[in-house]
């Protein structure tokens, strides 16, 4: 059976490193591979490149997060929409769901 998807649905690297640093210091429990539950889910991985950090030195500092400045940066370099709810993400030229 062939499957047709009409969008990819991605999961950022740096999503899994935010996750691993707060399982690490206790802020989170993640007794489950997340990136095996990301592939088995149908979403695809996606490595935060050089030169998705370029615009990162340009970047205004609505957003004093680093993993959020990071998420916004990659979805502006590749013109990929980005998943949040979080209000300070409006103030960047990235496109939202």
């Amino acid at each position: 059976m062939l499957k047709t998807l009409s969008n990819t649905i991605y999961v950022s690297s740096v999503t899994i490193t935010e996750l691993m640093i707060k399982s690490s210091i206790g802020k989170l429990q993640i007794d489950f591979d997340p990136i095996a539950i990301a592939k088995e889910s149908g979403f695809e991985m996606l490595d935060f490149s050089g030169e998705d950090a370029l615009a990162l030195k340009e970047m205004p500092f609505h957003h004093k997060d680093p993993f959020d400045r990071m998420l916004i940066s990659q979805a502006m370099n590749r013109k990929f929409y980005l998943m949040s709810d979080d209000g300070k993400f409006d103030a960047y030229d990235c496109k939202l769901i």
